[in-house]
C-alpha cells in the first residue's frame, strides 16, 4: 500500500507554516553557499551540478523578489557541468549578510542557527540527491572529481597534427657539381739586392769569453757515504733516546669521559596519514552546526568526511526521509524523481 500525498499532515516547521522571504537564503548558506556584502547590500553564491537546479533556484528567488543568474563554472568539464548561481546585490539580503559574516569577513553559522522548511527546501534543491533507496545525502560541497589519470613515465606523447610524418626511407642523394679547388698561392721569398747565390755568409767572431768555473770541489764526493736521514732508527738501539727528559705523561691518573646519548632518529608521518585533507576550523564549527539544527528539526543525519567521498549529511531510514519530504514540500517540475525525497 503507497502512501498518497494528500495523506500527509502539515508540519509546522514545513513550506506551508510561513510565506517565502529573503532571509530563506540562509539555506543555501548551509551547503556550499558563500555570502557577500558591499555597502548596505548582501549577496548570495554556491555551484550547483546539474541544469535543473538552476531553474528551480532561479524561480526560488523570484518569488522573494531577487534577482538570480547562472552562469557555467569556468573550469567544469564537457562530461560533468557545473554552474555558479549568484544573486544580485540586495538590500533584503543585508541582514543575511551581516549575520553570518563577522567582523573580519569570515563567515561562520550564528549561534542561534534553525532550520525550517523554506530553508532545507532550498538547501535540497541545490545539493540534495538520493543514496540508495533509504538514505538521503546533503551535501555541504559539491561533489569532489576524480584525479585526472597521469601519463605513464615510458610512454611518448602523440604526435601533433601540424607535425609531417617521417619518411620511410631517406631520399636519393643527388651529386651536385663540385666548385673546382682553390689551391693558395706560394709565398714570394725577397732576397737582397746585393746578395750573391749559392754563396754562405761568414758568422761574426763572438766576443763572449768561455767561463772557466775552476776547479769541482765535489768531485771526490760519494753521495752514498752520507748517512741516510730518512732511515728508520729502532727506539730500544737509539742511543740518545735516554737523553731526553719524561714528560709526565704517564703519571696524570686517566680521566673518564662521559658518554654523549646520540639524538633519537626524527618521527617520520605514518603512511595513512600522508594525504590527509585539511580542514579549517570554522569551517568545521559551521557544518558541525548544521548538524545541530538538523537534530533539533528531528531529522539525525550521519556526517560524511572529505575523505569518504563528502563533505555531506547522510539521512537513513525511509521514516526520516519522509519527515524531511513532509519539510521541504512538493517536488518542483523539472526535479528528476531520484533527486528530490519522497
Amino acid at each position: 500500500m503507497t502512501r498518497s500525498v494528500a495523506a500527509r499532515q502539515l508540519s509546522l516547521f514545513g513550506v506551508e507554516a510561513r510565506p517565502p522571504a529573503p532571509h530563506d537564503l540562509e539555506g543555501l548558506l548551509l551547503g556550499a553557499g558563500q555570502v557577500g556584502r558591499m555597502g548596505g547590500t548582501g549577496r548570495v553564491t554556491t555551484v550547483v551540478e546539474d541544469a535543473w537546479r538552476c531553474a528551480v533556484l532561479r524561480a526560488e528567488c523570484e518569488l522573494r523578489g531577487l534577482v538570480l543568474t547562472c552562469d557555467p563554472a569556468p573550469e567544469s568539464a564537457l562530461e560533468e557541468d557545473r554552474f555558479v548561481v549568484r544573486t544580485a546585490y540586495s538590500a533584503a539580503l543585508a541582514p543575511l549578510a551581516g549575520r553570518w559574516l563577522d567582523d573580519d569577513g569570515v563567515q561562520r553559522a550564528p549561534g542561534d542557527l534553525t532550520l525550517d522548511g523554506r530553508r532545507l527546501r532550498l538547501w535540497v534543491a541545490a545539493a540534495g540527491m538520493y543514496d540508495g533507496q533509504r538514505a538521503y545525502l546533503l551535501r555541504l560541497a559539491p561533489k569532489p572529481r576524480p584525479p585526472e589519470p597521469e601519463p605513464e613515465p615510458g610512454a611518448e606523447p602523440a604526435p601533433e597534427a601540424d607535425e609531417e610524418p617521417e619518411a620511410a626511407a631517406e631520399a636519393p642523394v643527388v651529386d651536385e657539381p663540385r666548385e673546382p679547388e682553390r689551391t693558395a698561392p706560394k709565398p714570394t721569398i725577397h732576397t737582397r739586392a746585393d746578395a750573391k747565390p749559392n754563396k754562405r755568409r761568414k758568422k761574426p767572431d763572438s766576443k763572449v769569453s768561455a767561463f772557466d768555473p775552476g776547479p769541482d770541489e765535489f768531485a771526490d764526493f760519494d753521495a752514498y757515504d752520507a748517512p741516510d736521514p730518512y732511515a728508520e732508527v729502532e727506539p730500544f738501539t737509539d742511543p740518545g733516546a735516554d737523553d731526553w727528559p719524561d714528560s709526565g705523561i704517564a703519571d696524570l691518573p686517566a680521566v673518564a669521559l662521559d658518554i654523549v646519548p646520540e639524538p633519537p632518529p626524527a618521527v617520520q608521518a605514518e603512511p595513512d596519514m600522508i594525504g590527509e585533507i585539511t580542514i579549517d576550523r570554522t569551517l568545521a564549527d559551521n557544518w558541525i552546526a548544521v548538524g545541530e539544527a538538523l537534530v533539533a528539526l528531528g531529522l539525525p543525519a550521519v556526517f560524511i568526511a572529505p575523505d569518504e567521498g563528502g563533505p555531506a549529511y547522510r539521512i537513513v531510514g525511509l521514516r526520516r526521509i519522509n519527515r524531511l519530504a513532509e519539510l521541504v514540500g512538493e517536488p518542483p517540475p523539472d526535479a528528476p524523481a531520484e533527486t528530490w525525497p519522497r
